[in-house]
């Protein structure tokens, strides 16, 4: 039920003008709460503009890697990409996550001797534990990957204890309690000019013109917009002149694909799957049986377990790796972040 309702959201969410009945009243039933998330973002952010609302200094520099709309941009890959830049840079870093979909409270998690830790422990599950920071661990042997809705809390904890040069905030363009260095903001190639609508009539966190606070913006998954891609960097790039642009694709690295695609089901971001998921995946291959089954990394993350107790699968599971490739403006980035310390 969540799935179907979740499709039928985006699917009006990014709908300018909705072509039946039912979603015209849908439409204008959203546009309201809409108009009341507009209002908020935008006090919201003249109060911290203006110094009404008090911002946290961490003793270490802060990168934010953030986006305008809700989920899509690969900001995951793009933190794994900017970490191991400053890793190579000789800094020491640290990555704090609000750890969405995953249990409350803080804590961190490390890779450390081929299993994930959990503050220094090693568990026998990691079930209940956000996807993307177990992600985040496992491609970043040795850097603390702390998880928390208070990131001024896990940001000094990241420098308490371990001693960070360096925090990159996940998912923080929006959480300006804490002062950043540089603000890196995402935007998917498809993003239309003018925008989505905000939530919860369109996918929009902010409106456009936020883009005047970042000082990095990247726009992700170039490879599927081609034909509009210069008159969107123009675009965007009215709204923040003085930041350096990068054009960026995300491309397997674990699995090369030449395949036929048989079915194709999708899930919600940050799905937890049941076991009702995998029997129901199993009878979409009853009439068709595929090689292989692939999936995302980030699904792995969460299918895993599953797996683990069931029955070993007729058909074997692939797990699609991918990685971001900047495919220009790489020295302005490489130069931005070394900037940090040039002050």
């Amino acid at each position: 039920m969540w799935q179907a309702l979740h499709d039928a959201w985006w699917r009006l969410a990014t709908q300018h003008h909705p072509r039946t009945f039912s979603d015209v009243l849908a439409a204008r039933a959203l546009t309201v709460g809409s108009l009341a998330y507009r209002a908020a973002v935008t006090v919201r952010n003249a109060a911290y503009d203006r110094g009404w609302l008090r911002q946290v200094r961490l003793p270490c520099r802060v990168i934010s890697v953030g986006n305008l709309t809700v989920g899509g941009t690969g900001k995951t890959a793009c933190v794994e990409l900017l970490a191991k830049k400053l890793l190579a840079m000789g800094k020491r870093v640290a990555v704090l996550s609000r750890g969405y979909a995953g249990s409350r409270g803080d804590y961190w998690l490390r890779w450390d001797a081929h299993h994930v830790t959990v503050n220094g422990q090693r568990r026998a599950s990691c079930d209940g534990l956000a996807d993307e920071p177990q992600l985040l661990a496992r491609h970043l042997a040795g850097v603390p990957i702390l998880v928390g809705p208070r990131r001024d809390r896990t940001g000094r904890l990241a420098c308490r204890a371990f001693a960070a040069d360096v925090v990159i905030l996940d998912d923080g363009f929006q959480h300006r309690r804490l002062r950043r260095d540089c603000d890196i903001v995402l935007v998917h190639a498809r993003t239309p000019f003018a925008g989505w609508g905000p939530l919860p009539r369109g996918p929009m966190r902010e409106p456009l013109d936020s883009l005047a606070r970042a000082h990095v913006v990247i726009v992700t998954k170039a490879d599927e917009a081609l034909e509009t891609l210069g008159a969107l960097r123009e675009r965007l790039r009215s709204f923040s002149p003085n930041a350096a642009f990068v054009t960026a694709v995300h491309e397997p690295t674990g699995v090369r694909l030449h395949a036929t695609v048989l079915w194709h089901h999708a899930y919600p971001d940050h799905y937890r799957f049941q076991s009702a998921d995998l029997a129901a995946l199993a009878e979409q291959h009853l009439d068709a049986v595929p090689d292989a089954v692939v999936t995302t990394e980030k699904d792995w993350v969460r299918l895993q377990p599953l797996i683990v107790d069931h029955e070993p699968q007729r058909i074997p599971l692939w797990v699609l790796q991918v990685r971001m490739k900047v495919l220009n403006g790489e020295d302005a980035l490489d130069h931005r972040l070394a900037g940090l310390w040039a002050r």
